[in-house]
């Protein structure tokens, strides 16, 4: 396993190890002493969740505030998708800044995602499955988000397929972290 940090602070690109035999693969994405040798300290995970979307869905730019703030740890674990996560702490250095990056399948790699950071994707491939794990139950009236298309990120697509949630999101400026 490889743990890379990234110009956000917190936001780290983690490569799964993976072993091959005749039988096919196993990829091994969660060791914790890997993960604190790295500045990963949080590992108290309370729930873990898939998604499946069709190609051309987006879905975020969403984060969980106010007293259920969270990490993640996000994967895709079927198809390919365009991860993007976007720094919304005022203090940081990387404000309104943002880092993506493509996964999928055939690398498995996940993104370890901290507080305050809101986080979203574009589906590549229909029926793409991404993972997220979360430092904390979902809790709907602390589920947050931004607009997809308000930070200045060019998700390279006209017409994509949004929820009526997502379409509603406050604008970057908007926001009140």
């Amino acid at each position: 396993m490889k743990i890379k940090g990234t110009f956000i602070k917190g936001l780290k690109v983690i490569e799964y190890d993976r072993f091959e035999d005749v039988r096919g693969q196993l990829y091994k994405p969660f060791t914790s002493k890997k993960y604190k040798e790295n500045n990963i300290q949080n590992l108290n995970f309370q729930e873990v969740w898939f998604t499946r979307s069709k190609k051309d869905v987006i879905r975020g730019m969403h984060y969980q505030g106010g007293k259920m703030k969270c990490e993640k740890l996000v994967s895709c674990v079927k198809g390919k998708v365009l991860d993007v996560v976007l720094d919304l702490r005022k203090s940081s250095k990387t404000y309104g800044e943002y880092f993506s990056l493509k996964l999928s399948e055939n690398k498995l790699a996940a993104l370890y995602i901290p507080v305050n950071c809101a986080h979203g994707y574009r589906v590549l491939e229909n029926d793409s499955m991404v993972m997220y794990m979360a430092t904390e139950i979902h809790s709907p009236e602390n589920d947050i988000g931004i607009r997809w298309d308000s930070f200045g990120f060019d998700w390279d697509i006209k017409e994509p397929i949004l929820s009526e949630r997502d379409k509603k999101l406050p604008c970057l400026k908007e926001s009140m972290i």
